[in-house]
């Protein structure tokens, strides 16, 4: 029976996955951000691996043990909140100072990933010792919530990197640049503008 439900759990996470992408605009990002993919198809390669997987071995273990996995998802969720904090600092500063603009795409990630975090993940459910079932049936719940919670992060991670490459000083290229040639190109402007100021200096002289 749990296992049944865990199953089920995670069948219905996919469409609810779609539905949560959908509605922060993932899919009409994803046509001018190919990265987003990466967070998309991962997620549901972890829903559908979980789902799979519960087929395949169809035991279920003490309470013990069920307990402790327990344990192990709220540390890894530890990480992912201190993971985020930082990643919001980091924000305030690159959108407060250098881009100045409200990333609306940005904070609607980081809304969804909290809400999956601290909202769906982290409330205590206090289930008897003795209930290796529920244990269960919760350990996979929140494992589910965990995963939407860190890929929806990490798709507002590549929003921020992306208007940081977009709106930012700096010119970044993913392909290789041959030293010389960025060294021409660097020197480049500065020959314009010796070329510009020549006229000037002559009519002067």
């Amino acid at each position: 029976m749990a296992i049944t439900i865990a199953t089920f759990i995670y069948v219905l996470s996919i469409p609810l996955w779609l539905l949560v992408w959908y509605s922060a605009t993932g899919f009409k990002l994803m046509r001018h951000n190919p990265l987003l993919m990466i967070p998309f198809f991962l997620s549901l390669a972890y829903l559908a691996g979980n789902a799979i997987l519960l087929e395949v071995f169809t035991e279920t273990s003490g309470a013990t043990y069920e307990e402790s996995r327990i344990k192990a998802i709220t540390d890894r969720a530890m990480i992912a909140a201190q993971a985020m904090a930082s990643v919001l600092i980091v924000a305030t500063i690159v959108y407060g100072l250098s881009i100045k603009r409200v990333p609306l795409h940005f904070i609607r990630f980081m809304v969804y990933s909290f809400i999956a975090l601290l909202g769906v993940m982290a409330p205590i459910l206090w289930i008897p010792a003795d209930q290796a079932g529920l244990f269960f049936i919760l350990r996979h719940f929140q494992a589910t919530a965990l995963n939407f919670g860190l890929f929806l992060c990490v798709a507002g991670i590549i929003m921020l990197l992306r208007d940081l490459i977009t709106h930012g000083d700096a010119q970044i290229s993913l392909t290789p640049v041959d030293p010389m040639m960025r060294c021409h190109e660097e020197a480049e402007p500065g020959r314009r503008r010796a070329a510009a100021d020549k006229p000037e200096r002559s009519v002067e002289g």
